[in-house]
């Protein structure tokens, strides 16, 4: 939730006979309807797809929430769409898990409840090669991670073993590495805030291609194509104005490596592996 999370990533490698998942379902209501799932394409041919809810052949596609906690403290959650158009993700004080799609509503984690709104979601990549090898995959990927309903990774550092933030679950479901330890991120996935962090903002830069542009006008220039919600237009314009700050001045990169992580950072820190 735009909470800093270390490079450090369990990756799975369960292959599984069946992809049925059949998590314990968190008790949530819901409030209104889920709007028809509307696909944003702007006229530019290398136009991203955002999507304003779940729908057919968007597989795969991450989601992007805002909740709110009982306290107030706001943070932005991400989970992975699955065939059936179902949600895969780690919710504080409910872990991985997978749960309907949410538009507006309400989440009861064990007795505290969260406001949830939908945001946005988008094709995590624009090869179709990779959203392929994604979508074939993705629940051998998901499914023994809901299996073992792996913890939500709280702040206070309680918990024994293995626990996983909801960036640290979507960075894993994406980009799969070769050990048990670390996701396979790619060479140019941008680390806007830290050096030893991946956050949300990173995740979202790397999918609207961002994170590959150089100058002010060639990012400009893409936001025009990206089109999308005002929602996401303004987190990219704040994000992109972040970039060109620090490529004028590289103490500012340093100075946010050097920065400690933020309580909003907290929730996407990723998935690591706790002394028991």
């Amino acid at each position: 939730m735009l909470l800093l999370l270390p490079i450090l990533l369990p990756v799975h490698g369960i292959a599984l006979a069946s992809t049925a998942v059949q998590p314990g379902a968190p008790q949530k209501k819901t409030v209104g309807v889920k709007p028809p799932s509307t696909i944003v394409r702007p006229a530019a041919a290398n136009a991203l797809s955002v999507v304003s809810a779940t729908g057919p052949n968007q597989a795969g596609y991450v989601h992007y929430w805002l909740i709110t906690a009982p306290d107030g403290e706001q943070e932005t959650q991400v989970g992975i769409e699955l065939p059936d158009q179902r949600i895969a993700w780690s919710f504080p004080g409910l872990g991985v898990h997978v749960s309907p799609f949410i538009a507006e509503g309400e989440v009861d984690a064990e007795g505290r409840v969260f406001q949830v709104r939908h945001l946005y979601g988008l094709r995590p990549f624009a090869n179709d090669t990779a959203m392929r090898t994604l979508r074939s995959s993705l629940m051998r990927r998901v499914t023994p991670l809901v299996r073992e309903r792996v913890p939500y990774c709280e702040l206070n550092g309680v918990e024994p073993g293995l626990c996983m933030s909801c960036m640290g679950f979507v960075s894993q479901v994406l980009f799969p590495g070769r050990t048990a330890e670390f996701a396979n991120f790619p060479r140019n996935f941008t680390r806007i805030d830290g050096e030893h962090y991946h956050t949300t903002e990173d995740l979202l830069l790397y999918m609207t291609g961002l994170h590959a542009l150089t100058t002010d006008a060639a990012r400009k220039r893409r936001l025009d194509a990206i089109g999308g919600p005002p929602a996401l237009q303004e987190e990219l314009v704040r994000l992109t104005t972040k970039l060109a700050e620090q490529s004028a001045d590289p103490t500012l990169a340093l100075a946010a490596a050097k920065s400690p992580a933020k309580r909003r950072a907290a929730a996407a820190k990723s998935a690591i592996k706790r002394p028991g």
